[in-house]
């Protein structure tokens, strides 16, 4: 009898990746794509997607053939995906236009509305999340307003990771932890948010919520064919992706805390005391978890890899150019990095990138992100030693507004594969960071609930026992964190500071385009 093995698929806001697992944990084929963010206008960010499943299917082909895996050794499939957003189809089970993502920025007057007549603040008492221009609420609300058609035409809200589920198997359903943050209450039905948001209409579009290890269907004959998989395969219920990266970090017990250093910054504790849920009040999510009785308290900033990203991109194309490989310019970047000093000779950045502005540890639609300190005697590297610190900061002023004290960080995404990045963190939050020996988490938290759907494991923590590997920590530098002790209070200052001007900003620019179009 052949191995069995597990695919995960990770459907990331800007990559799409399909990783073959054996129930250890052990990468036995794997392929990525990018995905495209289209900002047709303003404060927008949108998704295609019959492009994300066009370029699903064309990893989860890749990634048997580079396994060099028979179908049939195939167990399950479990998917994750980014979360929040809002994902509509049509009565035909089609696509309603493009995807809005969690990173779009225009439902922001919606929030304004419902914090100045108290609504936001009882959406919070009842869910334990604070809503923020990307949630499913603002978003349909702000449809409802703008786009009545499309509002009205829509027949199903599902998420990312269920649209893949559907191309899979036909069938439509959602889970607990995608669904929690809509906002859903923590007890009761969806009905009280709804009414108290004027979103009743809202209650025909959901969908069925099932476990996240239940078997919600299995591969069609269709979809075999577009990716190589057995016509039969079951494919579970799965997660949202920064649940899928805490459950393959172990993150199992009471009070433990992770980071997940993605295009955004996910800074999560998990705990069973559901107090721990509204606090600081009104700034924060609260994410259902496949391991009962615990939900994730998070504090998930708008943008973190995501800065280094647009850098890059902008500022350092010539360097990049003279690399065919991608390691060994990010190798060459760290390099040039390591010679600055902590603190960047005085330049202090703020990640607030996003259209959307900032939800964590605050919310704020109109924030933007700043380098503040500048100098003549500022190289792009000292720009970019301060974009690592500032992301570093946002997650320790994240993790600075919970009431649990965080003594060990574990942390995941792209930021993690960084040795100077895990020492910046350590150094700038006091604690040990940790990282696990296998990077593709969220394809690996995928599988991990596709292995206990059919019976490879019979818990996620048994999953967990097999697969959970450190490669690396990194423990802070004593001098350095005494240094970022009070650095930070220089960011935090600046950060509070900067929201008159903000507001300032938003109102300016509101008021020339209300001119341009009359």
């Amino acid at each position: 009898m052949s191995e069995q093995l597990l695919l995960g698929i990770d459907l990331g806001t800007s990559r799409v990746k399909s990783v073959l697992f054996d129930r250890k944990g052990s990468i036995r084929g794997m392929d990525e794509a990018a995905l495209k963010i289209e900002s047709p206008v303003a404060d927008s960010a949108e998704q295609d997607m019959e492009h994300l499943w066009v370029m699903t299917a064309k990893t989860v082909s890749g990634a048997l053939k580079k396994g060099k895996a028979d179908s049939t050794s195939l167990a399950a499939v479990g998917v994750a995906g980014q979360g929040t957003g809002c994902w509509l189809l049509d009565e035909n089970k089609e696509p309603l236009g493009r995807a809005i993502t969690w990173l779009d920025g225009r439902s922001r007057s919606e929030i304004e509305e419902w914090r100045k007549d108290g609504r936001y603040h009882q959406v919070f008492e009842l869910t334990g999340n604070s809503i923020f221009p990307g949630s499913p609420a603002s978003i349909l609300s702000w449809l409802k307003k703008t786009n009545p058609q499309t509002f009205e035409g829509a027949r199903f809200l599902i998420f990312a990771k269920d649209w893949v589920k559907f191309k899979l198997t036909g069938k439509l359903t959602t889970d607990p932890s995608d669904m929690s943050v809509f906002p859903r209450p923590l007890t009761g039905e969806m009905a009280e948010v709804l009414e108290m948001l004027d979103l009743t209409e809202v209650e025909r579009m959901l969908c069925p919520v099932e476990s996240s290890t239940a078997i919600i269907g299995e591969v069609t004959e269709e979809s075999a064919r577009l990716t190589g998989l057995s016509e039969g395969t079951p494919v579970v219920g799965g997660v949202v992706d920064v649940v899928a990266s805490a459950i393959s970090l172990g993150v199992l017990s009471e009070g433990q805390a992770f980071s997940i250093v993605g295009t955004t910054c996910f800074n999560g504790i998990l705990t069973g005391n559901r107090a721990h849920l509204f606090e600081p009040q009104d700034v924060g999510i609260s994410v259902a978890y496949p391991v009962k009785p615990f939900y994730v308290k998070a504090m998930g900033t708008m943008a973190g890899t995501l800065n280094l990203d647009w850098f890059v991109e902008k500022f350092l194309a010539d360097e990049h150019a003279r690399f065919s490989d991608q390691q060994e310019f990010f190798s060459f970047l760290e390099k040039e990095i390591q010679k600055i000093p902590p603190g960047s000779d005085g330049l202090i950045y703020h990640p607030y990138l996003s259209p959307g502005g900032e939800r964590a540890p605050f919310v704020e639609p109109l924030a933007r992100a700043q380098f503040s300190g500048l100098s003549h005697l500022h190289t792009r590297y000292h720009f970019l030693r301060a974009v690592y610190e500032g992301v570093a900061f946002s997650i320790l002023d994240c993790f600075h507004a919970v009431p649990q004290e965080v003594s060990e960080i574990r942390i995941a995404g792209g930021g993690a594969k960084s040795g100077v990045w895990g020492q910046i963190i350590a150094d700038v939050l006091g604690i040990p960071v940790i990282v696990p020996r296998v990077q593709e988490l969220g394809a690996l938290g995928a599988a991990l609930t596709a292995g206990v759907g059919v019976g490879i494991y019979s818990d996620l923590p048994e999953a967990v026992q097999h697969t959970l590997h450190t490669d690396r920590a990194y423990y802070p530098d004593g001098k350095n964190f005494e240094f970022y002790q009070e650095y930070f209070e220089l960011y935090l200052e600046v950060r509070h500071r900067m929201t008159y001007f903000w507001q300032l900003r938003g109102e300016v620019l509101e008021r020339w385009r209300n001119k341009e179009r009359e």
